[in-house]
């Protein structure tokens, strides 16, 4: 990870820990020039012929079209975008750190904060004066203006109302107003951190505008509650049932006291403290695929291929939606163990490994044929996980 005190381009100069004390989670922050040495990867038109592809999701918005702010889902067309009007509309393209490497690499560069909270990139590119309409997201996200020039207002949870413009499918607030102190045009490099529930009516000031918007996840606590039901549930015990002793405050046979409702507090913050099975929830949730149906598990022959690829020396890449972390297991003995996450999954091996996991999270490309296997039993076994789960894939030569 990071070292939290070095100053950081991506933040302007700023050290992580300044950031996270001062401004995470708290209040926005505008970057003049965070995004530097960075290639713009992906025009505009090369964009549009992502959102013409089945498995990308994609949207355009286009505040004056058949109807208010019309939201029209993809994959598109070429006439789609030959009948666009000529101002006034944003393509939206989810997940291009996909697809595209580069944007992976940009991604990695916000990797002062936890990476398996980061989410996906969603590009967008809007013609002049195109928007998305006045609107809050629940999570975290650092807007980076990578080309053009857009006019951000911003507006803190207790300065709006949360109501939206009614019959459309989008959720526009209808309240919203301006603050002129965080009321900024920003153009390429700059970067607009926001924390959850802060609204932003973002407009482009040209032809040339767009954004990529890395957003962090944050499941919700219902999501959280049913996701920890499901898993302590996983175990079934028929024996654990209620059963409350009897209380001296008990007004009527009809009557709940009191003592009833905290025996079922206490029985239940017994389920819920177990350190180890809460980690197993949230690192496979976290570590989730946003589209699982791309990264189906190898079987076990296309896994045996594999492996015996990369102890021959053939070259192996993390792909840029692969999503790896750890958890050190709570131990009562020196038999220290990590738990690793990869795509939903799980694997509990040996904490001397640790390195090597962190390795594969911070490296790309790797070539294991000089890994010495014999040196901890649980290393074969994690780098099979690793395959198996698509953490890591091999690098087939082009037929070309």
């Amino acid at each position: 990870m990071t070292d939290l005190n070095t100053p950081l381009a991506i933040l302007g100069g700023m050290t992580a820990q300044i950031f996270i004390d001062e401004y995470w989670q708290k209040k926005p922050l505008l970057i003049r020039g965070g995004l530097v040495d960075f290639t713009l990867p992906l025009e505009a038109d090369e964009l549009a012929g992502m959102a013409m592809e089945g498995d990308i999701e994609s949207r355009i918005v286009i505040e004056n079209g058949l109807r208010p702010w019309e939201m029209r889902q993809g994959p598109f067309t070429e006439d789609t975008f030959a009948t666009l009007p000529e101002k006034e509309w944003t393509l939206l393209v989810q997940a291009v750190d996909h697809w595209v490497p580069e944007i992976q690499n940009l991604k990695e560069q916000f990797e002062f904060l936890p990476s398996w909270r980061l989410d996906d990139v969603m590009v967008s590119y809007a013609t002049e004066g195109g928007s998305v309409g006045p609107h809050y997201d629940q999570y975290d996200v650092f807007l980076v203006q990578v080309s053009g020039k857009r006019r951000w207002q911003v507006l803190a949870p207790d300065e709006y109302q949360d109501s939206a413009i009614p019959n459309i499918k989008l959720h526009i607030l209808d309240n919203f107003t301006v603050n002129p102190d965080m009321d900024w045009e920003v153009e390429a490099g700059d970067i607009l951190y926001l924390p959850p529930n802060f609204a932003h009516n973002g407009r482009a000031l040209d032809d040339d505008c767009m954004t990529y918007s890395i957003g962090f996840r944050a499941p919700s606590m219902q999501d959280v509650l049913t996701g920890i039901r499901d898993k302590i549930c996983e175990t079934d015990n028929v024996k654990d049932r209620f059963a409350a002793p009897e209380t001296a405050n008990r007004q009527h046979s009809a009557h709940i006291s009191k003592d009833d409702i905290q025996y079922l507090q206490d029985q239940l913050a017994r389920l819920v403290n177990q350190p180890d099975l809460l980690a197993e929830w949230l690192g496979e949730t976290m570590s989730e695929s946003k589209y699982p149906e791309y990264l189906a598990p190898l079987n076990q022959d296309e896994l045996d291929e594999a492996f015996t690829n990369a102890t021959q020396g053939q070259t192996f890449l993390r792909p840029g939606d692969a999503r790896i972390c750890y958890y050190v297991q709570q131990s009562a003995d020196d038999n220290a163990k990590i738990r690793v996450f990869c795509n939903g999954e799980n694997l509990l091996v040996d904490a001397e490994l640790t390195g090597f996991v962190e390795a594969v999270c911070h490296q790309v490309e790797f070539d294991f044929s000089g890994l010495d296997l014999t040196q901890n039993s649980d290393l074969e076994p994690l780098v099979r996980f690793f395959i198996r789960q698509q953490g890591l894939i091999e690098l087939v030569a082009s037929e070309e």
